[in-house]
């Protein structure tokens, strides 16, 4: 009883503070209320999705075409994406964990995937598959080329967003 006592006071206390300082959070007294960020008043437009170009010959031959490289996780992962234009080519070039897809960005060392990056894949037409590389020693830099490379196989080079 005394418990409950004690929360209706402080109850009563404090709830004329939180509501009188929710009504006048960000204002001064005597100041005039502007909006912080005038930019923010103006509407937002969506960027425009890159357009994808349509695979060349060499991906056409391999059955793979690499739509995205791009930085993420602050610059620590290179996402690689690839989307399979001819599964049986792909099942044949990516079915061997030898032939694991490698990044190659100028003189730097080769990025390997992870060793299970490919395990148990199920290559279907129109599928489009992700993956996550650690940048090692920043190797990867936004709007450096990049050359994917599976066993003897090379795609590229494909510009790193």
């Amino acid at each position: 009883m005394v418990n409950t006592r004690h929360k209706m006071i402080l109850i009563a206390l404090l709830l004329p503070l939180m509501v009188g300082g929710c009504a006048t959070q960000g204002t001064q007294i005597g100041a005039s209320v502007a909006p912080l960020n005038p930019v923010a008043s103006t509407p937002l437009t969506p960027k425009p999705a890159p357009q994808i170009p349509p695979p060349g010959a060499l991906e056409m031959h391999y059955g793979i075409q690499v739509t995205q490289i791009s930085l993420t996780a602050s610059g620590g992962l290179v996402d690689v994406r690839f989307k399979i234009l001819d599964a049986a080519k792909a099942r044949a070039l990516l079915g061997n964990a030898a032939q694991t897809p490698v990044l190659i960005a100028g003189d730097n060392p080769p990025l390997m995937a992870p060793h299970n990056a490919l395990r148990g894949a199920r290559f279907g037409q129109g599928q489009v598959f992700y993956i996550l590389y650690p940048n090692l020693r920043s190797a990867i830099k936004p709007g450096g080329e990049v050359t994917v490379a599976m066993g003897e196989a090379r795609l590229g080079p494909v510009i790193a967003q």
